[in-house]
């Protein structure tokens, strides 16, 4: 692994965290000013975190498995299930 690669890993997984905790940090705001700043670095934080996944991606840091359309709709229709049950309590 290049330097470059640790650099973009690291990165990555910092933007990853930031968005993790910001969600948090925005349910759980009382003001709304407070949620709408928070709102906005978030959406900032999650633009950032995508553009280095993509660059990553792109220079072939990142690898991804391209699913068959079967995987997916099996996937969706788990993801389905679960809504459902949820939607029930």
């Amino acid at each position: 692994m290049t330097k470059n690669q640790e650099i973009l890993n690291i990165l990555l997984e910092l933007e990853k965290n930031m968005v993790k905790n910001l969600a948090t940090a925005i349910t759980e705001a009382s003001n709304e000013k407070l949620a709408t700043a928070l709102e906005e670095i978030f959406n900032n934080t999650k633009t950032a975190q995508r553009d280095i996944f993509n660059y990553m991606n792109e220079q072939g840091f990142y690898k991804l498995e391209y699913a068959p359309v079967t995987k997916v709709t099996k996937e969706e229709q788990k993801c389905l299930k679960t809504l459902e049950s949820l939607e029930e309590i």
